[in-house]
């Protein structure tokens, strides 16, 4: 099993600390943990001390922000509203391993494949807890397409700026480059950082390597007719012809690229 398949559920999200206008959950400061972490002092300037999440899932930084002044918005502000709330939470379940809730805005009832389900959880759990993590750092909301109506759900299309890092802690038994061209891939070169520092907690010293992700990306939303629940596939879902088949109508997928491009990317 490839890296890429591996973390394909945690890269939807596919998500800039500098990002904020008005954030939908107010993350709380490092200060309110039950320990002092800080970076060591010949870090680089742009780097901050990554928190044990699954110790301290309190302490996640995580924030969505919207464009307030240039928000191209084709739905209603209450959806938008529900939208980003329950993005928040797939995202903030995903940085703190709640594997079993995250994967709730996952829709994994539109395939049949069940295992492929139960490997990735499993996946996800032993590299959480071998030093691997994926973190959404934020992502800026900027643009909202209409819903599609698919008769049993509906389909929306966001388009935001991703802030998203692979933190390898000091535990992590392997060589982080391998994930380099994975990254580049799916985000292009130059929206890729490496930052290889010591962080020190409580007197003891840590070394952290990085890859921080800054691009602009998109996000699926798919939702039932029943309820508001809102589930995320990221953009790279449509390289996997079948299974973004289970998940939507390539029509649908089509009709919302297209209002993108006209809406918001010819701008």
């Amino acid at each position: 099993m490839t890296w890429k398949r591996v973390f394909a559920p945690a890269l939807w999200a596919t998500i800039c600390a500098g990002l904020a206008l008005q954030s939908c959950e107010t993350p709380p400061s490092s200060s309110e943990g039950s320990s002092k972490l800080m970076v060591s002092e010949d870090a680089p300037d742009n780097v901050v001390a990554v928190p044990d999440l699954e110790v301290h899932p309190e302490l996640d930084p995580l924030s969505i922000t919207v464009d307030k002044v240039g928000l191209v918005n084709f739905m209603g502000d209450d959806s938008l509203a529900v939208v980003l709330d329950d993005l928040y939470t797939y995202f903030h379940l995903s940085n703190v391993g709640e594997w079993d809730a995250m994967f709730e805005h996952f829709p994994g009832h539109r395939t049949a494949d069940t295992a492929m389900l139960t490997v990735q959880k499993e996946m996800m759990d032993k590299w959480f807890h071998n030093g691997l993590r994926n973190r959404a750092g934020g992502c800026h909301i900027r643009y909202a397409s209409p819903w599609v109506d698919e008769g049993d759900q509906q389909v929306a299309l966001l388009g935001l700026d991703l802030n998203y890092f692979l933190d390898f802690f000091e535990n992590f038994e392997g060589n982080p480059e391998g994930m380099r061209l994975t990254l580049q891939d799916q985000y292009g070169k130059e929206a890729i950082e490496y930052f290889d520092f010591n962080q020190v907690e409580d007197g003891d010293t840590a070394r952290i390597r990085q890859f921080e992700v800054n691009a602009e990306s998109s996000m699926y939303v798919l939702s039932s007719k029943d309820s508001l629940h809102c589930m995320f596939l990221p953009p790279q879902i449509s390289k996997s012809p079948q299974l973004a088949a289970e998940m939507m109508k390539q029509e649908t997928m089509l009709e919302l690229l297209r209002h993108k491009r006209e809406h918001f990317d010819k701008r």
